[in-house]
């Protein structure tokens, strides 16, 4: 699963799966990123460069609030 979590990416334009399966991996997956601020760093990071920059100029203080952006 840890594997799964390093390589989730967006496929297309469905971020909704995405969404939902980085979630579940953070879940899962607790000891993968050290802390909040890095897995809010982590789901920014592999989005699409047209939605990542949008979601970075907001500046979300929490996941849920990235995800709403997105």
């Amino acid at each position: 699963m840890e594997d799964e979590f390093y390589n989730l990416a967006v496929k297309g334009n469905d971020l909704k799966t995405y969404v939902i399966r980085f979630q579940e991996l953070a879940i899962l997956c607790p000891n993968v990123v050290p802390n909040f601020k890095k897995l809010l760093e982590v789901f920014i990071w592999r989005l699409p460069k047209s939605i990542e920059g949008n979601v970075t100029a907001l500046k979300p203080q929490t996941l849920e609030e990235a995800i709403t952006i997105t």
